[in-house]
């Protein structure tokens, strides 16, 4: 739904144009804005923990089209969206800053004493422990007020997007378009998981991996360019597309410490500290902060990413090819000896937490087969630069190769009692380490399963679907069914479960010699062998949003 209003260009949309730099004469004259939006409650409930989420949220949409001599199409777009998330208000004794966190895996190691290594993350550092908020500054420095209302920050993402966008037809027929402003790129059709799909990074703090990734991106300043070519004499359509992504890096939200999702707690990890004074005669007096800095790289133009995407259409097939340059989103922990060769943590820190210059190279290509009437899928991307984690110094540089399958198909199934098509959709992850140590949490190789099942009755306004999850690895599977009902075209109602079994897995520990290896073992970032569907399998729940939109 939603309602289109003549008005003005006013002065907020002049300034917005002007700031955006396009150098284009913006006309006075009227134009048309179509606006639209919702207000919406996600109300979740944890087993054994009480309410886990609840998120309200309003978001409108505007697009506005201009007259122009120059352009065939000349229009602003903007979403802006701000939430406020009740859970810290309605349940600080499980979540907020008065929190209290057992550290992930205490019960999964294989000798008691690990319950000694680690003390329990702090939530919400920058509320609680000034030193450790100042080793995380800039990246897991939230407060609790920044869990409570995410939008409202000096990022200023309450903007979701707000690009100015124009095409031009050139003689010949091609089209050249061009958008600036805060944005997504989509690159590959993906879901839960990433491949090709990496220009934005993404916030998991607000649901995990469960929410849509258009939800979850963390839009970002960019210029985008597309000379749409059409068909030529071997394909029946190509365009070639440029991305600059000018913006200041930012990395993926993991959740800090204290929010009600933190994927694999990655986020009390962090705000914890290495009791380092229990070994005997030890250099030690206090615990040692696990994180000493982040080094968080400054804006420059070197710092800036840059990629390319050719696609185009050979009868029953869309292709890509992709080309990427940027940083790593997830953090890479270097560690920091007390003394050159000594093997030991420094007294002030025990890692150092950087986000390396990443090449990606890959490509995707979806086929429509005539006589399945389905769809498959492949994506895949191979990058260089990347840096996996690892016990012995937390971190080794090794090439990647990660792919994904997938297939989808429309299945009428009279027996369910609707003449509608039910969708198929499945996809199989697979990630490959190429330079594969024994210390490393992750697999060499590893896959993660994943299948949708949705229906659709009474004129596609009553739609159960069933999504499943499997990680191979982590031995550990997520069921989430739900049922979506849209009485009209203002409300929405879901309501949903999400739970997991498997993800026990117990991993090895040691002093020394766990793996072999005659190099200590701290605390091993092997508590994250579970995965992100493992190690939230505590976090049951059930789930209702209701919508309305205008």
């Amino acid at each position: 739904m939603s309602k289109t209003i003549t008005t003005t260009f006013n002065h907020l949309a002049l300034g917005i144009a002007a700031a955006l730099g396009t150098g284009i004469a913006m006309p006075a004259a009227a134009a048309d804005t179509t606006w639209a939006g919702y207000v919406e409650n996600a109300t979740y409930y944890r087993d054994g923990v009480g309410i886990s989420k609840f998120r309200n949220t309003g978001q409108a949409e505007f697009e506005t089209k201009f007259k122009s001599d120059t352009f065939r199409t000349l229009q602003l777009n903007g979403v802006l969206r701000g939430t406020y998330d009740g859970v810290y208000d309605l349940n600080d004794d499980e979540f907020g800053k008065d929190a209290g966190h057992d550290y992930l895996g205490q019960n999964w190691h294989g000798q008691d004493t690990s319950t000694a290594v680690l003390t329990p993350g702090v939530s919400f550092p920058c509320d609680n422990d000034p030193t450790l908020c100042n080793n995380l500054d800039g990246y897991m420095d939230h407060d609790e007020n920044d869990a409570r209302f995410p939008e409202f920050n000096d990022r200023l993402d309450f903007i979701r997007e707000l690009y100015l966008s124009a095409d031009k037809q050139l003689d010949n027929g091609d089209v050249l378009s061009f958008r600036l402003g805060k944005q997504q790129v989509v690159w590959g059709k993906t879901d839960l998981f990433r491949v090709l799909d990496v220009i934005n990074p993404v916030d998991y703090s607000r649901h995990n991996i469960y929410d849509e990734l258009e939800d979850i991106r963390i839009p970002q300043w960019m210029l985008t360019a597309e000379w749409r070519m059409g068909p030529n004499m071997v394909f029946d359509d190509s365009n070639l597309s440029l991305v600059w992504n000018f913006d200041k890096f930012r990395p993926n939200n993991l959740g800090t410490c204290g929010q009600s999702y933190r994927i694999l707690d990655a986020g009390c990890f962090f705000s914890s500290s290495a009791n380092l004074q229990l070994i005997p005669n030890g250099p030690y007096s206090q615990p040692v902060p696990i994180i000493h800095d982040v080094e968080d790289p400054d804006w420059s133009l070197a710092n800036t990413q840059l990629g390319v995407k050719w696609e185009g259409v050979y009868g029953d097939a869309t292709f890509s090819l992709n080309a990427l340059t940027y940083r790593q989103q997830l953090p890479s922990l270097h560690f920091r000896e007390l003394a050159p060769g000594a093997g030991v943590p420094a007294v002030d820190g025990v890692f150092d937490i950087k986000f390396p210059r990443v090449n990606l190279l890959g490509g995707s290509i979806d086929y429509y087969s005539m006589n399945m009437d389905a769809v498959w899928r492949l994506e895949m991307a191979y990058t260089e630069g990347e840096e996996m984690p690892r016990d012995l110094n937390g971190h080794k540089e090794t090439d990647m190769l990660r792919y994904v399958i997938g297939f989808d198909k429309n299945i009428i199934i009279p027996e369910l009692g609707t003449r509608s098509a039910f969708l198929l959709s499945t996809q199989l992850f697979g990630e490959h380490i190429l330079e594969h140590e024994v210390d490393m949490p992750n697999d060499e190789d590893n896959w993660i399963a994943t299948v949708l099942f949705k229906g659709f009755y009474k004129n596609n306004r009553l739609s159960p679907q069933l999504i499943v999850a499997h990680d191979f690895a982590a031995e550990s599977t997520v069921y989430a069914p739900s049922i979506s009902w849209t009485p009209d075209n203002h409300w929405m109602f879901n309501l949903g479960l999400n739970f997991k079994t498997g993800g026990n897995e117990r991993f090895p520990w040691g002093v020394a010699g766990a793996f072999g290896d005659s190099s200590p073992q701290y605390e091993p970032l092997a508590r994250f062998t579970n995965g992100p569907i493992g190690v939230a399998n505590d976090e049951d729940e059930l789930q209702f949003t209701v919508r309305y939109s205008f």
